[in-house]
């Protein structure tokens, strides 16, 4: 599953992003250039120059963190933050291209 953020989104859109996958492997949250947003798993691991075609791209959430899968899609307070780092990164940078997720 994917968002183009160039499209009307929602909360409900990032909470069945993180829902369509489950919490069972390291994964990150990347949007690419064209404004893109999906879910990569980092069991496929990249590199700075791979980083460097993406527009964006979250902290690595780690496998039993709870940043995705069913419970995160139901956490109303994380899929708020997600939403908000989403919005306040695209299509402009807010402060560079790595974006972490205080919760």
């Amino acid at each position: 599953m994917a968002i183009d953020l160039n499209l009307e989104w929602t909360n409900a859109d990032v909470s069945a992003l993180l829902g369509s996958v489950g919490d069972d492997r390291d994964w990150r949250l990347e949007v690419d250039k064209s404004g893109i947003a999906a879910l990569h798993d980092k069991t496929a691991p990249t590199d700075a120059s791979y980083d460097q075609t993406l527009h964006c791209f979250f902290e690595t959430w780690h496998q039993g963190t709870d940043f995705v899968g069913p419970s995160a899609a139901s956490d109303k307070g994380l899929v708020g933050k997600i939403t908000q780092a989403l919005r306040d990164n695209y299509p402009d940078l807010k402060a560079g291209q790595f974006v972490f997720i205080s919760t």
